[in-house]
């Protein structure tokens, strides 16, 4: 399974679920997770452009962005950005089957074009 790191900002519904303190983020997380065969590794909140950090185990990057398009209809969510882990060993084996060629550039001349 892939892990996928999630940052994102409480709309201003679910700042006030969060400071009233009548709900449990990490349960419901987990609850999430669960329904969809995932796994939450971590949830953090966090200090600066946003308010959590989730990181979550899944069988692909759909069941994921699933789960955050039904937690944004709620109205818990206002923005947030979705990476995805990646293995740079794997990466490194990919790459050594890529052909590039880098493009020849013109060179551009600073000399004004000849009147006619």
């Amino acid at each position: 399974m892939a892990k996928y790191i999630y940052v994102g900002s409480y709309s201003n519904e679910g700042a006030a679920g969060l400071l009233g303190g009548v709900d449990n983020r990490v349960t419901a997380v987990k609850s999430l997770c669960a329904s969809v065969g995932a796994k939450m590794l971590s949830f953090e909140l966090t200090r600066g452009q946003y308010d959590f950090c989730l990181t979550v185990q899944a069988r692909s990057f759909d069941v994921v962005a699933a789960m955050l398009l039904k937690v944004r209809a709620s109205g818990a969510l206002e923005e947030g950005v979705l990476l995805e882990v990646v293995n740079i060993n794997q990466i490194r084996k990919a790459g050594k089957g890529v052909q590039y060629k880098q493009p020849k550039e013109k060179v551009q001349s600073n000399k004004p074009k000849a009147k006619k």
